[in-house]
């Protein structure tokens, strides 16, 4: 038998993927890459809804984008994959699905955990967004870029903010974590049980 999801889990999902929408429109205009809210909420779907589901909602959002509506911070459609930011977007799924993981080895989360999940995540982040990012300005943009140039312009003018967005994430995560949690996990055993019976 195949595993559903259950309404809940569709629902914080769908929830996560709007309000990493709603994220990048929350922003301070920067050279290059504007500093958003959307890692906000990368960080708490990995820590709140585990690696599958945490993944699942930055897909979800990504997909949306790429549909065609206008939820991405500078619009959307399939041809965004060649704006040069879309490497981030790429980092939010791989992130929240890492971040999942390791919090997900945790019996009872603590702050530290918190905190060396979302770092974590947000080095996945920059990996891909800086390195797609130095790639698309020296191939199909050309404009031509050093990598220090790149780094720089996608990496230190955002790391500080991203950071204390970092700590207030961990500490969201450490006041929602169980009841967040909690549900997911019921449906889980629930579904489970089901399908022995």
């Amino acid at each position: 038998m195949k595993r559903s999801l259950s309404v809940y889990s569709i629902s914080v999902v769908s929830m996560f993927a709007a309000l990493t929408a709603v994220g990048a429109f929350i922003k301070i205009p920067m050279p290059v890459i504007p500093f958003t809210l959307q890692i906000l909420f990368v960080y708490l779907a990995g820590a709140l809804l585990g690696s599958k589901l945490g993944a699942m909602s930055q897909c979800l959002y990504i997909a949306i984008g790429l549909s065609g509506l206008p939820v991405f911070s500078s619009g959307g459609g399939l041809s965004y994959i060649f704006q040069p930011t879309f490497g981030y977007l790429v980092g939010f799924a791989a992130a929240s699905f890492v971040i999942g993981y390791i919090l997900e080895r945790c019996n009872q989360p603590k702050l530290k955990h918190f905190l060396f999940a979302h770092f974590t995540g947000l080095i996945i982040v920059y990996l891909f967004g800086v390195g797609y990012l130095y790639l698309s300005l020296n191939t199909w943009i050309g404009t031509g870029i050093s990598f220090g140039a790149a780094f720089y312009s996608g990496f230190l003018l955002s790391i500080f903010g991203d950071l204390l967005l970092c700590f207030g994430a961990s500490l969201l995560a450490l006041r929602l974590y169980k009841s967040v949690r909690r549900p997911l996990e019921k449906g889980r055993v629930s579904y489970l049980g089901a399908a022995k019976g």
